[in-house]
């Protein structure tokens, strides 16, 4: 027998897909069981056959000079005109919902796996962060304008209404990204969001949330299985950061320091039986 091997991270390039599952009031449940268990395993094949493709190799490339124009004419100066360079791509581990979490079921975590137990759909799962599921270093001087980031997103969830009555199911996934730079280091800098020092880092979101709710009558199972692509359009240019309020020279120290971008799951649930989050960002810049 072959040894399971853990679920690390995963490229996903599709466009938007839905698929939808109703199943009437007691039909066996078996059936969907199999189709989520079928579906993660054929995510970690997908997995692999990214892994085997992976390159280590860093190339540069000069920045071209932009002719002369201005924000009236293109929106953003700094970046017209420039060649996009590939910076490299941050895949996060799963981020999965289940009863009971068991290895048996779900497989083997890996070291960016997360899973969180909810025995009980009924009882709603509060916000719930979990934090640097994946990570990438842009050295510093890569770029000069614009980090782009353009996300892939899988989203798949069981709901389940087990009570008498009606109900109602939610499901809300909000992906996010702290970037972190000892330019951000300085104590006079404010973040705008929390009203705090930035403290050397700040988080945002806006890279491909989905949330949806159900009204699910008992006994009712909705099955849904999302791919999604979401492209970060302002990306982390310097009108972003100016936007930020951060001075020119921060913006400067910015782009020629070292930048950490780390990669965050925020989830909150309510008759979900069972879910399987991740999502891999490539980055772009100029």
């Amino acid at each position: 027998m072959k040894e399971k091997k853990p679920m690390k991270k995963l490229v996903i390039s599709f466009l938007a897909v839905l698929t939808v599952f109703q199943i009437a009031f007691g039909q066996d449940r078996s059936e969907i069981k199999a189709q989520i268990k079928e579906q993660r395993q054929e995510l970690k094949r997908e997995q692999s056959l990214s892994k085997s493709s992976s390159s280590d190799q860093v190339q540069s490339s000069k920045i071209n000079a932009a002719t002369a124009v201005t924000a009236a004419d293109v929106g953003e100066p700094d970046s017209f005109g420039k060649n996009a360079l590939f910076l490299g791509i941050a895949q996060s581990g799963f981020v999965l919902i289940d009863p009971t979490c068991d290895p048996n079921d779900i497989g083997p975590l890996g070291p960016d796996d997360h899973c969180i137990v909810v025995a009980d759909p009924s009882v709603p799962l509060p916000s719930t962060t979990i934090n640097d599921v994946a990570r990438i270093t842009i050295p510093g001087k890569s770029v000069a304008n614009i980090v782009y980031a353009i996300g892939n997103h899988n989203v798949s969830y069981d709901m389940f209404n087990a009570s008498a009555g009606t109900a109602f199911g939610r499901m809300t996934y909000v992906p996010s990204v702290t970037i972190e730079s000892s330019a951000l280091n300085d104590p006079s800098l404010i973040d705008p969001t929390t009203g705090n020092p930035f403290n050397g880092s700040f988080t945002t979101t806006g890279i491909g949330t989905y949330s949806t709710t159900k009204t699910l009558a008992s006994g009712a199972t909705e099955f849904q299985a999302l791919s999604y692509s979401r492209a970060n359009t302002l990306g982390f240019s310097r009108t972003y950061f100016a936007g930020l309020g951060l001075p020119s020279n921060v913006i400067d120290d910015l782009y020629k320091k070292p930048m950490t971008i780390r990669l965050n799951v925020r989830v909150s649930s309510r008759w979900v039986d069972s879910a399987t989050m991740l999502f891999t960002i490539r980055f772009l810049g100029n």
